[in-house]
């Protein structure tokens, strides 16, 4: 009997936690459906005439089209570099023996106690000085430079769990190093891939931090900075056109999450077991 009260306990706080967790972004995609009218009058209930007109408003100018294109180019250049460079040098670290090796991977897991916030006045100097403010670039560097630490430490406790044996195999039937990761090792880590893929994409399509220091271009602006410009003069705001906007912009984070939710499960465990 104690056993089941503990269970339904248990139960219902998770309900809860459910309700806490989801209700803002069922209350947004509501509240995107209403007039300007009924949000002042009745914000929390349902909408009494579904209307699509905040939308059409949104997507008629054509452009948070362009914000979320700047968005998705930086995502996608980062992805990449992210995933190449972390799984080449986690690898480098794991399996390839040489000397100050240990030091290297001490060197890397440092950078995950770096705090954002202290670097942004030296890279905003930085990139003024080299001409690289409101580009792409100025928002892929220290996406990739933030992202490599954790990625790299968990390339290498996935590597670590890779038999040497599986590798000097590939080694004696002639494989050069650099085959012997692309066709034997890369595709044994595509879970570890596909998590970290999944987490920095939705962390770097919901950067606010670096758009606003870096980006001050409206035609360079990223889907976070662009929601700004639905705040008016002395802040009025056309709310419904706001919440439509928000529920457009995160829209594909919530799409990638529960489209790779199951690889994401089983690459956070990867290395923690043999199997």
């Amino acid at each position: 009997m104690k056993e089941k009260a503990i269970k339904y306990l248990f139960v219902l706080l998770l309900v809860i936690f459910l309700i806490i967790q989801i209700y803002p972004v069922i209350w947004l995609f509501i509240a995107s459906l209403k007039d300007s009218v009924e949000l002042s009058t009745t914000p929390f209930s349902l909408p009494k005439a579904v209307t699509f007109e905040n939308y059409k408003n949104v997507l008629g100018d054509g452009v948070i089209g362009g914000y979320m294109w700047n968005s998705l180019k930086i995502t996608l250049i980062s992805l990449v570099l992210i995933l190449v460079l972390s799984a080449t040098i986690g690898f480098a670290l794991s399996k390839f023996r040489y000397k100050h090796s240990k030091k290297i991977y001490s060197f890397f897991m440092f950078g995950i106690m770096v705090p954002v916030q202290i670097t942004l006045i030296p890279l905003f100097i930085f990139y003024s000085k080299i001409g690289i403010l409101n580009t792409s670039m100025a928002m892929v560097l220290p996406q990739v430079g933030f992202a490599l630490p954790l990625s790299v430490m968990m390339f290498v406790n996935f590597y670590n769990f890779v038999p040497d044996e599986l590798i000097e195999a590939g080694i004696v039937d002639g494989c050069s190093p650099y085959r012997v990761f692309l066709q034997i090792v890369a595709p044994l880590a595509r879970n570890t891939m596909i998590t970290i893929a999944s987490m920095y994409s939705i962390l770097i399509w919901n950067d606010f931090i670096f758009a606003n220091t870096f980006i001050s271009d409206s035609s360079a602006k990223t889907i976070t900075m662009g929601l700004k410009d639905y705040v008016g003069a002395f802040g009025n705001v056309d709310w419904g056109a706001t919440y439509a906007a928000i529920s457009i912009a995160i829209l594909p984070p919530i799409l990638i999450y529960f489209s790779l939710n199951k690889w994401v499960t089983s690459g956070m465990t990867a290395g923690a077991t043999k199997g």
